[in-house]
């Protein structure tokens, strides 16, 4: 991207982020009180999906059509007239802190949070892990989102600062801590290489990108995507995680993956899902079918699970460099 193409981008996000909310009727406000903006919207709406559209049939085209209709509210409600970026996290896994991305000029996608010092380790119980402090842990303090108040969230973070209930307000700056123990072992080209050449079934593609039923690989590049954010982090609350703006790039580059994947075999791959309505089939429920209608609450009308599968044909037409 040119400069001028990253500071039409985030400038176009700022925007969303001081839009009133578009959908939400004044009867809904009272159940959302932390909604105050069009990209508030997009926040408690995945808050509001998230035991349905992680480890499940739905996950990789859910986020697809999502991501794919925030470029379109860029577009129409802020006057963005470029493509959604996408970022190639692996290009920089092995210092993710000293990533371009994160330099805090105005070209850039903010800084890093304020270096926080004397943190602990910290236990994550269902991976097992115990990894070190990364090297922000404050609010984000330059370039782009330097000034953005958050107000959703967090709800799943293991830090003891969740709030009480899914959609209340919770006004605060946005938090990173940019930790390369994540990305130097899920976010390399060697984890993207082995699950496109490795996994030849959806259900195994899917649920290594997850992390899902494999011992050695507990994050998979998505969840490792959004660990590399730190911990504290706006980007590593499974629930509420779309308040980083960094998580529409990486939710493209997970989109393109999965589209190389699909080019890979396209007669097979194209049109294939396996998998439930429910987070790891729990509670267990029906498999999906490509006729399901998937919701997408206050950020666009139901779609069909089949119209969310191919990027040139129903509301697509893009493809990746």
């Amino acid at each position: 991207m040119t400069l001028e193409h990253r500071k039409s981008f985030t400038d176009a996000v700022e925007c969303l982020q001081r839009l009133p909310p578009q959908v939400m009727t004044h009867e809904q406000s009272a159940q959302y009180p932390g909604v105050h903006s069009r990209y508030d919207e997009y926040v408690a709406t995945h808050i509001n999906y998230t035991m349905t559209i992680h480890m499940t049939a739905d996950f990789l085209a859910w986020h697809r059509f999502y991501v794919h209709s925030f470029e379109q509210d860029l577009k129409k409600l802020c006057g963005y007239t470029g493509h959604m970026p996408y970022w190639n996290w692996a290009e920089d896994a092995e210092a993710i802190d000293q990533s371009e991305i994160f330099n805090g000029d105005e070209y850039s996608m903010g800084s890093n949070g304020v270096y926080i010092p004397n943190r602990d380790y910290t236990y994550l119980g269902l991976q097992n892990v115990n990894f070190p402090p990364g090297t922000g842990g404050g609010c984000v303090h330059t370039g782009p989102f330097s000034k953005t108040k958050l107000h959703l969230g967090p709800i799943d973070s293991p830090y003891n600062n969740n709030v009480k209930s899914d959609y209340e307000d919770n006004p605060r700056c946005l938090v990173r801590d940019l930790n390369s123990f994540f990305s130097t072992q899920y976010n390399t080209y060697t984890n993207v290489t082995e699950l496109l050449l490795g996994e030849i079934y959806v259900e195994g593609f899917q649920g290594l990108m997850q992390g899902y039923g494999s011992d050695a690989n507990r994050f998979g590049v998505h969840g490792g995507g959004h660990w590399l954010g730190g911990g504290p982090s706006d980007l590593e609350d499974m629930h509420s995680s779309p308040n980083d703006p960094i998580f529409f790039l990486h939710h493209a580059m997970l989109d393109k993956i999965w589209l190389v994947w699909q080019y890979m075999d396209i007669w097979d791959r194209q049109f294939i899902i396996r998998g439930t309505s429910t987070m790891a089939n729990s509670p267990p429920s029906p498999d999906m079918s490509l006729t399901d209608k998937i919701p997408f609450g206050f950020v666009a009308p139901d779609q069909t699970f089949h119209d969310l599968m191919d990027t040139f044909a129903g509301s697509f037409c893009y493809r990746y460099d």
